[in-house]
């Protein structure tokens, strides 16, 4: 089993090295190029595996150091560990998805209301549940960490399910679901990165509170940037927050292309 383990980890590394320099392609490529679309899907296809990976590899070897009779007790912050990568990657599969979706939905968010969308939407809500109960009632090094990072599962189930049960009335509401979406996966991306990946990878170790700093790093970033870039792409197509719009408006035609 410890082989599986160890093929699929090292798959989820090459490829989440490859999707994680296909995320900043799209990103100052421009919207709906043939740059932004080739390398989103690459991105999305990477980020799937990494986020398929990261759940099997999390979960899986929890589960297999429990069956082979390792104690809860004194492992607190292994399992943790373990525990974070598998909601990382939940939280990142259904970041992308939204994201791609609404793309395709064009301002028909109802489209989205499928068993599987609501089962993401759900699986979001129950990591983040867990993630909280497992940092308080198993508390560890890493506890505070969890906490501060278990919102990030919570907002995106809530709006996944707010979004298709009470869709949005902005005409381009579908383009910042989709471009906030695909930031917020990119943080979760980036998250597993800097915390499972770049120390094992450059084999350094940070010292004291500065080992903080890879798991809030992204966050403290990509959602300041994702506000200030909503915020100049409603006041390009005329749509302030807060200013709602009438049902059944025909959406905006851009060249943005899935």
């Amino acid at each position: 089993m410890d082989a599986i383990f160890d093929t699929i980890r090292w798959l989820h590394i090459t490829i989440g090295f490859t999707g994680l320099a296909a995320f900043w392609v799209p990103v100052v490529a421009r919207k709906g190029g043939r740059n932004h679309v080739r390398f989103g899907r690459i991105y999305e296809w990477a980020a799937y595996f990494v986020a398929g990976s990261a759940v099997f590899n999390g979960l899986g070897r929890l589960v297999a150091g429990l069956l082979g009779g390792a104690s809860l007790a004194g492992n607190e912050e292994s399992f943790g560990f373990l525990l974070f990568l598998a909601y990382l990657g939940i939280v990142t599969f259904a970041g992308v998805r939204h994201g791609v979706r609404s793309v395709r939905a064009r301002g028909d968010f109802a489209t989205l209301r499928t068993p599987f969308h609501y089962a993401l939407a759900a699986m979001c809500l129950i990591g983040s549940a867990t993630v909280i109960a497992y940092a308080l009632l198993a508390w560890s090094g890493v506890s505070i960490i969890l906490l501060a990072l278990s919102p990030v599962g919570l907002g995106q189930g809530t709006q996944m399910l707010r979004q298709m049960l009470t869709p949005p009335t902005e005409r381009m509401a579908w383009y910042y679901a989709h471009m906030g979406n695909m930031i917020g996966a990119g943080i979760a991306f980036h998250t597993a990165f800097l915390v499972f990946g770049s120390n094992r990878l450059f084999s350094y170790e940070l010292p004291g509170l500065w080992r903080i700093v890879p798991w809030i790093l992204p966050a403290a970033i990509g959602i300041p940037a994702n506000r200030i870039l909503e915020s100049r792409y409603r006041a390009k197509f005329g749509e302030p927050r807060g200013r709602g719009r009438a049902r059944g408006v025909r959406p905006i035609e851009t060249p943005i292309r899935t």
